[in-house]
């Protein structure tokens, strides 16, 4: 089940500058801030919200065994009366062919590699052996690749209907790749924003998407404001230096000459 990751970032509200008055507001408007509105409901009600989470919170777990598998192979020793011999060769199993299709695309790098650097000599029969070869190699990927994907189904299989291998798997592990933490910290965050989305009704969305475009007008005008009082300020710096060397100008009377 293929999932997009969603990275939810806070919702900013700038500095509190609205006591500065419009002259050019005909109209008043309240200088308090909005306050952020939270959905009124906090369990889920209806069967297709509950399914939509179950479905979510299934495959995150998934994701959380699938990603230790590696890590269980190379400690086999120590897991093999815990996770029983079915598990254990269905690892080593998955291992072995995740094993072999590295190989294969290690291989297949080093051959692309040397083709390139023999392109020259393309009418020779070793280089369209060469060539060959390469082909022969990628079209044996997507059945391994297949296979991998089974073997991935029937770990996942045997540790769910095992749950305390499941259980023990997860607390004996050494722990996952900075990637698949990063994965499934996405899954999880994806979670949390899906949930408060089910929990919204449709004029609570309303109501939010209003508070977004007032927070984002107010700090739209404070931003014109400020620019407004910047330029004011350089326009009034600029004079300011300007008048002070013709204040500074010395005043001669004669042959003397007093500073003023």
């Amino acid at each position: 089940m293929a999932l997009d990751i969603l990275a939810v970032a806070p919702l900013y509200q700038g500095p509190d500058i609205n006591k500065i008055r419009l002259m050019a507001e005909t109209t008043k408007k309240s200088t308090t801030p909005p306050k952020p509105l939270t959905p009124s409901r906090t369990k889920l009600t209806t069967i297709e919200t509950k399914r939509i989470m179950s479905v979510l919170d299934e495959t995150i777990h998934k994701v959380e065994l699938v990603t230790l598998l590696s890590n269980v192979a190379s400690s086999s020793q120590s897991l093999e009366g815990m996770l029983g011999e079915d598990i254990m060769k269905a690892v080593r199993e998955h291992v072995d062919l995740c094993q072999t299709l590295l190989d294969h695309v290690s291989y297949l790098q080093e051959e692309e590699q040397r083709l390139q650097e023999e392109e020259g000599f393309e009418d020779e029969p070793w280089f369209r052996d060469l060539v060959f070869s390469i082909e022969l190699q990628k079209s044996r990927l997507p059945p391994l690749r297949q296979q991998i994907r089974e073997s991935t189904k029937n770990v996942l299989r045997l540790l769910l209907r095992n749950p305390q291998a499941a259980s023990l798997l997860q607390v004996q592990s050494l722990g996952r790749s900075e990637e698949a933490q990063s994965f499934i910290d996405s899954l999880v965050e994806l979670r949390g924003f899906l949930f408060e989305k089910l929990l919204t009704s449709p004029m609570e969305a309303r109501d939010k998407t209003q508070f977004i475009q007032d927070i984002t007008r107010r700090n739209r005008r404070n931003q014109e404001i400020i620019d407004t009082l910047e330029n004011e300020l350089a326009a009034c710096m600029r004079n300011r230096d300007a008048e002070v060397p013709a204040q500074r100008t010395p005043r001669s009377f004669g042959s003397w000459v007093f500073p003023q």
